[in-house]
């Protein structure tokens, strides 16, 4: 098989797809279970289609462009997880064949063949969400667009219109997911040591890398809400997430196990090959899968597919270990425990009881009760709790999305300012169900006076429903805050 790909012809790139297929198609087409994350950007693209602005009207730390693209899918009737699922696939084998052409494009190989793309699909199975349309595999569409334009001027020598590209190529990859900026340290880091970048070819990057983020913010500024805009937009540079999906234990026996195998490639890399600017090529991924493991760390949300900024250095390296090693069972042998592994791990994680026991992760959505579905299924919900299940079948109301972005306390019933913000979340988008379990909303209801004349308690614990033709913030209240 590792022979096989060492060549570059069609009947190489037919097989190509034929395994990507055989690799992709029983998850694809068979998989029938939604995942929390995928039901959450879903929610989010139909808020978004509906009129409602991110991060002001809709509490999200997801990055504006990520948002946008799913807003788009839900407008054109594409909101649904399968449609992610392709898109997500359709989108690595796009990513694999350019990151192949690329590194034989700037010479990183001595022969042509199919050998890094073979890898990149084959470590791009790092959990069922990772091959969704997630936001890190959307930013490391441009991240590699980047790596084409560094090595451009590497190659070719330093030039104002390739840094400019290269620092637009790393804000988009910002404007999809935020924390792959620090790829701008290892860009910067490269173009020091290896195209003798001026000072002004620097400050140049650095105004690309930002222009996403400051055309968003004019746009905060225009509309309002640019008090919200900076806590949605950084909050995913954090260290200890806020949900998580995975365990610490799967996360770090995957992300181990990824650096590991790029770390020998390296090795045995640097060891064999003699052409200078190959050997600049492994630095260059080296920093680069530096930054790349420090993505598994950062974020709001904890998840398997924090992991897919590691897939183009890891199949960069193995594919280099197979090219400067002899012998051909060893490689043989090795590709086949390594297509096991991923594999094996991955379909292990795609069915949801065996993930859950055996794996150790909470990436599919479970049922919410029956009582709850039979009764106000399809209902606009706004959510007091983390337990996302409830949106499987209501969409959201209030720009009170995530709870756990909100901060809601029971203390915000006490204060003037606090009574404020609940009466301005609940007039702006009155919701038609209000799911309580931390018991928020008494309190709340008794210094609310028109609480109690546009909803009611109902025979579900801890969940209120609108009274028919009342509609909060229209409805005169007999009292003051």
């Amino acid at each position: 098989m590792i022979q096989f790909f060492k060549l570059g012809s069609r009947d190489r790139l037919v097989v190509l797809c034929i395994l990507f297929v055989l690799m992709q198609g029983p998850f694809l087409f068979l998989g029938n279970h939604i995942m929390v994350p995928e039901l959450l950007w879903i929610r989010l693209g139909e808020r978004l289609a509906a009129g409602w602005r991110l991060y002001a009207q809709v509490q999200d730390e997801n990055g504006p462009l990520s948002a946008l693209v799913y807003a788009g899918l839900a407008h054109s009737g594409l909101g649904d997880f399968h449609i992610y699922r392709y898109l997500g696939s359709g989108l690595i084998f796009i990513q694999a064949l350019w990151f192949n052409n690329l590194t034989h494009r700037f010479g990183l190989f001595n022969d042509r063949g199919y050998l890094v793309a073979f890898f990149y699909i084959l470590f791009a199975h790092l959990g069922p969400d990772g091959l969704s349309l997630t936001p890190a595999m959307m930013a490391t569409t441009f991240i590699l667009l980047a790596y084409g334009r560094l090595f451009k001027l590497i190659k070719s020598g330093a030039n104002s219109e390739d840094a400019m590209y290269m620092g637009l190529g790393l804000g988009l990859a910002f404007g999809f997911y935020q924390p792959s900026i620090l790829f701008i340290i290892p860009f910067l880091v490269s173009a020091l040591f290896f195209s003798g970048f001026r000072l002004n070819q620097y400050m140049i990057v650095l105004v690309a890398a930002l222009l996403p983020a400051g055309f968003c913010y004019t746009f905060f500024i225009l509309g309002g809400g640019e008090d919200v805009f900076w806590s949605c937009l950084l909050k995913p540079f954090r260290i200890g997430f806020l949900v998580s999906w995975s365990d610490w234990d799967l996360m770090l026996s995957l992300g181990t196990f990824l650096v590991l195998l790029s770390l020998w490639g390296w090795a045995i890399a640097n060891q064999n090959s003699k052409v200078n600017f190959q050997q600049l090529g492994f630095t260059v991924f080296f920093f680069g899968m530096l930054a790349a493991g420090l993505q598994m760390f950062l974020g709001s949300m904890q998840s398997t597919f924090l992991l897919f900024f590691l897939v183009p250095h890891v199949s960069f390296f193995m594919a280099q270990l197979m090219a400067n090693t002899r012998g051909f069972l060893f490689q043989e042998i090795t590709g086949l425990l390594i297509l096991l592994v991923m594999l094996g791990s991955f379909y292990g994680m795609s069915e949801p009881s065996f993930g859950k026991r055996i794996m150790g992760h909470r990436l599919f959505s479970e049922e919410p009760p029956k009582g709850f579905v039979i009764h106000f299924s399809g209902k606009r919900l706004l959510l007091l709790s983390d337990d996302f299940r409830y949106y499987k079948y209501n969409p959201a109301a209030t720009a009170h999305f995530k709870n756990y972005l909100s901060g809601m306390q029971p203390e915000y019933s006490q204060t003037y300012e606090g009574l404020i913000y609940w009466y301005q979340i609940l007039a702006e988008d009155p919701p038609e169900i209000i799911y309580d379990p931390r018991d928020l909303i008494p309190a709340l209801a008794v210094r609310i006076p028109e609480f109690g004349k546009c909803y009611k308690s109902s025979f579900y614990p801890h969940l209120y429903e609108k009274i028919p033709g009342r509609e909060f913030g229209k409805t005169p209240a007999s009292g003051r805050l």
